[in-house]
């Protein structure tokens, strides 16, 4: 049958720099693109003229095998694998890579695609290649990090490997201080991409990229007066990372002291929002200019350890922990694991929470992040169990029911938006409207309904409804056969007025979807313009009750109406068709085919992911 593409960018699985925690990838600060011709950081070698370049749709051979090869050892999904023909999954994967690494998108292999793919010596340079290194080093217990190579160990590898992570490269062991063919491969990316030969062993040159050790370049602050600038390193650079934090400006990597890429546009933006000469660099008039905005935006900077609201890039500690424990407790990956330091894997793992989860997609932890990951939130506004009490008689946060309906039509009618309407549902949306309601009345803004505030909407108490008795619904499999994250996502509010009546799942574009319980395939929808499900279908069981799935890539072959499935049987392939924006499930459970009930509690019993 037909493969109906997709019509967003696609998830990828784990992968190194140029792939980030949970599928979700954006490049590190020292690996986000080529950098500009003028840097004395950068002098890649003449680029050699391979079979690889111009390929495009349509090409065949092993230079294809080889460009997909590459980009699967990437962690990138290729839907018909490195099968030699270059179709337009490779397409959209490719165009993936050239766009994360700050190449022109056109789906096309240019010279600098083939460079950055480790292909610019032949279709097969760069494969496994051990040039240079010897294959019995001795190992390491110096501090110095100049040298280290496989079979390297020690603390000078711990303290290497603990900058690759911070980047956003994949270890398989963390950094356990072994200097093992997954470090190894991270160090390669570094010099890749950076214009160094691509030999896996650290030398001078690659340990002045990443900052560490003892490098033939040291950390020196610059001198006063001076311009600081792409390729600037040392307390002067982090001094300047932590001005453009403060003043609100995103630093993608944090104030590691290194000028590169990230430095240099956030340092754009800056002097751009400031009517200052747009350089890049950092002179006399943006230093005073940085020093000005952040003493009026002090509360820009990264939260304090162990704070949980306002942590983002660069914040460190016990929050930041806590955070990344929760966001691995929904099924993301975080290469590194809790480590207590957020670095790009994190970001990108926390924009990905906060997308599925319909959040502001921010990259930083604001209350009704902090809140939906059950880490409380901002003296007292996110917190529901902060401040106050409710009086007898009126609904309670998480409460369902008559008298939740009768709290959120007052705040309707009291001129207070309510995400989602009146559901009945007092979750986050009716809290934050609680909370403005409170604010605009000049009432303590706790987000409960005290006696003041029932006064103040008008309202009299009620008795609680008993919460219904969830229809009993089994599953028999789990619906993505893969890596797969998701939160609980049940009545968020979505637009046109209208609630989330599923589970979103995110998981990387054509990871497989199977039937978590046995029946027919009732419905089946195909993706048009203008459809919110996109390709989607509906699996009944003997008793009535149905499963939705929405967003599918494709189906599995055979698939159609009145075709019987089994139990974690292939129906399809996760997808971002309709109005998905990134790929996912939507997934629904309809108990005896009925209304919607909340998928979230038979997922975490059962399991989601494969």
């Amino acid at each position: 049958m037909t493969i109906r593409k997709t019509r967003s960018r696609m998830l990828t699985r784990t992968g190194v720099s140029l792939v980030a925690a949970a599928g979700f990838g954006l490049a590190g600060p020292t690996l986000a693109a080529a950098a500009p011709a003028a840097s004395p950081m950068y002098q890649p070698a003449p680029f050699e003229a391979t079979s690889v370049v111009g390929l495009r749709e349509g090409s065949s051979g092993d230079g294809v095998r080889a460009v997909q090869e590459k980009l699967i050892s990437f962690g990138y999904v290729i839907r018909e694998g490195a099968n030699g023909v270059f179709g337009p999954s490779t397409t959209r994967v490719l165009r993936h890579f050239q766009e994360q690494n700050g190449l022109n998108p056109t789906g096309v292999v240019t010279e600098n695609t083939a460079k950055y793919l480790g292909l610019s010596g032949g279709v097969t340079a760069g494969a496994g290649s051990n040039a240079g290194v010897s294959n019995n080093p001795p190992a390491s217990s110096s501090t110095s990090v100049v040298g280290l190579r496989r079979g390297s160990t020690g603390e000078a590898v711990r303290q290497l490997q603990t900058k690759l992570l911070g980047l956003g490269l994949y270890l398989s062991g963390g950094a356990d201080g072994t200097f093992g063919p997954s470090t190894e491969h991270a160090v390669k990316m570094v010099q890749r991409v950076n214009g160094l030969s691509e030999t896996g062993v650290v030398d001078e040159r690659t340990a002045s990229v990443l900052g560490v050790g003892n490098a033939s370049s040291p950390e020196t602050p610059a001198p006063a007066g001076s311009v600081l600038q792409y390729g600037s390193r040392g307390e002067g650079v982090k001094r300047i990372q932590q001005l453009l934090m403060q003043s609100g400006i995103t630093v993608n990597g944090g104030a590691d002291g290194i000028f590169g890429l990230a430095t240099q546009r956030a340092v754009r933006t800056f002097q751009q929002a400031k009517g200052l000469p747009v350089t890049g660099q950092v002179d006399a008039a943006t230093d005073a200019a940085l020093v000005q905005a952040a003493a009026a935006g002090g509360g820009n900077a990264p939260a304090p350890s162990g704070g949980i609201v306002g942590l983002r890039l660069g914040s460190t500690g016990d929050g930041v922990r806590k955070v990344q424990q929760a966001l691995m407790d929904t099924g993301m990956t975080l290469r590194g694991g809790a480590d207590g330091i957020f670095g790009q894997a994190t970001h990108n793992a926390l924009v990905a929470y906060q997308r599925v989860n319909g959040l502001n997609q921010s990259g930083i932890v604001d209350s009704a992040t902090a809140r939906l990951m059950g880490l409380g939130g901002a003296s007292g506004v996110s917190a529901p169990s902060g401040g106050g009490s409710t009086a007898a008689g009126f609904a309670v946060y998480d409460e369902r029911g008559a008298r939740v309906t009768a709290l959120q039509q007052a705040l309707i009618n009291a001129g207070i938006t309510v995400p989602g309407g009146a559901d009945g549902v007092f979750g986050s949306g009716t809290l934050g409207a609680v909370i403005k309601f409170q604010q605009a009345k000049g009432l303590p803004a706790t987000g409960k309904v005290d006696q003041a505030t029932a006064n103040a909407l008008g309202l009299s108490p009620m008795n609680s409804t008993p919460a219904p008795q969830a229809p009993a619904v089994a599953l028999h499999a789990r619906p993505v056969g893969g890596s797969c994250f998701y939160g609980d996502t049940w009545q968020a509010a979505r637009g046109a007025g209208r609630v989330h009546l599923g589970t979103d799942i995110g998981a990387a574009e054509g990871t497989p979807l199977r039937a978590v319980a046995s029946g027919r395939i009732t419905y089946v929808y195909n993706d048009r313009p203008g459809s919110l499900s996109g390709n989607a279908l509906k699996i009944t069981t003997a008793d009535g009750t149905y499963f939705f799935y929405a967003h599918l890539s494709a189906f599995a072959d055979g698939i159609g109406v009145g075709v019987p499935v089994s139990a974690g049987q292939v129906i399809g392939y996760v997808g971002s068709t309709g109005n998905a924006g990134i790929p996912h499930l939507h997934f629904e459970v309809h108990p005896g085919g009925g209304s919607a009930v909340n998928p979230y509690p038979y997922l975490k019993q059962y399991g989601a992911c494969g």
